[in-house]
């Protein structure tokens, strides 16, 4: 529009008759008299020639009191001189200026004017006139500035705050965050609110989308992120906020758009102080189970190496003297065996009964992240590596927790005491679960010597090792005590040739009716 007014005051100015000029130029004013902006005219020294009724109302000043005036007694003294000077250097070159000036009202109320300048020319190319467009906005300005501020001060406070918190809209998209959010975005290299939502997806078996519909507002939940050394805690809340659309379409029916507002509490120091007293807790009770074991099988051991030779007295005595067992000067070998039935029932009496533990549902994937945990630090001081690969999909299984806990560590146990024992370059361990059929499978694979096809069934007998004699810390009962555990659950136990170069420990539990969930 300001080219079109420029346009057609210049042909007024250009007129060749005095009399079509002065009507032209009568009409022009017209048109701008009416115009609801502020407008005016002024001469190259910027002295008024024409303001519109808008520009008084603005201003303050009646027509007659600016006509012939400069247009500085509107200008203020906040306005920087270097503004001024862009503007005429602007205009002077015959450009079109745009920008702000701090100029006063009659009544001495400053306000902020958003101008647009532009030179009128003749015939000759020649400026003649300048023509300005006129806006008080003055509250546009507060507005915005409010505005500006409020969202400064939403930020400050956002950032000063110890959790993550962020904005997000129907499209999943991040429409504000805060300094710690922006951390952990850094931190992953991935938006964290994608990774929470995923995690809480997967639990409530839904879409991240139907996740936000679904999840009670205001609920906490739980998420980690990273693994190993790198793992994470957070406690996550989300909360839904309303908000109006602001389209031009939405003024006489508003559209309500929904954003949800979560916020990520790191609780990594006070989980892994959990997880360490959890771990110390699992390394105690195992330990003593392993124990308890070793003790039960040293008993049964000792039971049965008195009861050979007693077994043979008793079967002399019976040939020598028949069921009376009163044959002379066998009296010696008659307290023999009366000693060796006292001393066996004397070490039966000592066997230790642990307490039966309650059958439950067993996460098979867990007890081996758990075994894995615990034996992280042997494998650290080894140099030994440990794999996993685990089905996430493996249904629950009915069990006793810590007896299959204790078996699985015997078998990790193994398989560092024959890496270690074997001295090979190829350090490895591979622990695998895996669904099959209505069997839940678990192997422990290691890149030791192997074990010789014919001893693969006798290394489960008590006592019996692998390994030589003066092996440090070889009991010989480990292998006994997983198969007595795997036996306990209607299992199987069997070492096999893998390809990593050692042996593979592989165990079959039925699931029977836990598949279904019944």
């Amino acid at each position: 529009m300001m080219n079109q007014i420029k346009s057609t005051l210049e042909e007024a100015l250009n007129q060749p008759t005095p009399i079509s000029k002065q009507q032209i130029l009568e009409q022009c004013f017209q048109i701008l008299e009416q115009m609801p902006m502020a407008m005016s005219i002024g001469d190259l020294n910027a002295n008024f020639v024409f303001v519109n009724q808008r520009f008084s109302q603005v201003t303050g000043y009646q027509k007659e009191e600016l006509l012939g005036k400069n247009h500085s007694l509107l200008s203020y003294k906040t306005t920087p001189l270097a503004v001024y000077q862009e503007l005429w250097e602007c205009i002077g070159n015959g450009g079109n200026w745009q920008g702000r000036l701090i100029n006063r009202k009659k009544n001495g109320q400053r306000y902020l004017a958003q101008l647009s300048i532009t030179g009128l020319q003749d015939q000759s190319g020649q400026i003649t006139h300048y023509m300005s467009v006129h806006e008080d906005i003055s509250q546009r300005h507060q507005s915005q500035t409010k505005a500006a501020n409020q969202k400064a001060m939403v930020e400050a406070v956002l950032n000063t705050a110890p959790v993550a918190i962020a904005l997000v809209n129907d499209k999943q998209q991040i429409i504000l965050d805060n300094l710690a959010y922006k951390t952990l975005r850094s931190d992953f290299g991935s938006e964290p609110v994608s990774l929470a939502m995923g995690q809480l997806g997967n639990r409530l078996q839904k879409s991240a989308g139907q996740a936000y519909e679904d999840f009670p507002e205001g609920h906490n939940f739980n998420i980690e992120i990273g693994r190993g050394e790198s793992k994470r805690w957070f406690s996550c809340c989300l909360s839904s906020v309303e908000l109006t659309g602001s389209e031009v379409d939405d003024y006489f029916v508003p559209k309500i758009a929904r954003y949800w507002v979560i916020t990520l509490s790191e609780v990594t120091r006070e989980r892994r102080r959990q997880e360490q007293q959890r771990l110390a807790e699992l390394r105690r009770s195992t330990a003593e189970t392993e124990a308890f074991h070793s003790m039960q099988e040293a008993l049964h051991a000792a039971i049965h190496q008195i009861q050979g030779p007693i077994n043979v007295i008793d079967a002399a005595l019976q040939m020598f003297c028949g069921v009376s067992n009163k044959c002379a000067r066998i009296d010696a070998m008659q307290a023999g065996l009366e000693a060796g039935h006292a001393a066996i029932a004397q070490l039966q009496s000592a066997l230790p009964q642990q307490a039966q533990e309650p059958m439950q549902s067993v996460n098979v994937n867990q007890l081996v992240h758990e075994v894995t945990e615990m034996s992280s630090e042997r494998l650290l001081k080894r140099s030994i590596t440990l794999q996993l690969s685990l089905n996430g999909t493996l249904p629950t299984f009915t069990g006793q927790p810590s007896r299959l806990r204790v078996a699985l560590k015997q078998l990790i146990d193994n398989a560092i005491e024959a890496i270690d024992y074997g001295k090979k370059s190829r350090r490895d361990i591979v622990c695998s679960t895996q669904l099959i059929d209505e069997d839940i499978e678990i192997t422990v694979e290691d890149s030791g010597p192997g074990i010789k096809k014919e001893l693969q069934l006798k290394v489960f007998e008590p006592f019996y090792s692998t390994k030589p004699l003066n092996n440090n810390g070889c009991r010989g009962v480990g292998l006994s005590i997983v198969q007595q555990v795997v036996s306990e659950h209607n299992g199987t136990v069997q070492y096999q040739s893998t390809s990593l170069g050692g042996c593979k420990a592989r165990i079959v539990l039925p699931l029977g009716r836990n598949k279904r969930g019944e």
